[in-house]
């Protein structure tokens, strides 16, 4: 019988959690932690393979080419909720800057 994978993943009730973000140039895939040290160790050998295969998160097989990966980046809950007050402050900050005369966009 066929389940959607996709649908299962993208539950509202689970929650994200942590995970790591692989970079490219023109394009990027969340990782678990496991898999970011996997592909950290494979493009650090002295030897690098050609080609760096991995599976994200929403379960997609991916397939690049070693020097195409260009960063790493951890990605924890606890941060993602500091980036978000802090973006909060900062709204409040520009919000507390505006002239009156000027729109509210």
């Amino acid at each position: 019988m066929y389940t959607n994978r996709i649908k299962e993943l993208l539950d509202d009730e689970a929650p994200l959690g942590d995970y790591w973000v692989v970079q490219g140039p023109m394009w990027w895939a969340r990782v678990s932690p496991a898999t970011a040290a996997a592909i950290e160790r494979r493009i650090t050998r002295l030897i690098r393979p050609r080609w760096i295969v991995f599976t994200d998160l929403a379960g997609s097989r991916i397939r690049v080419r070693a020097e195409m990966v260009r960063g790493l980046c951890e990605c924890t809950a606890e941060q993602r909720a500091t980036d978000r007050r802090l973006d909060r402050a900062q709204r409040r900050e520009e919000k507390a800057d505006r002239k009156p005369w000027e729109d509210d966009d």
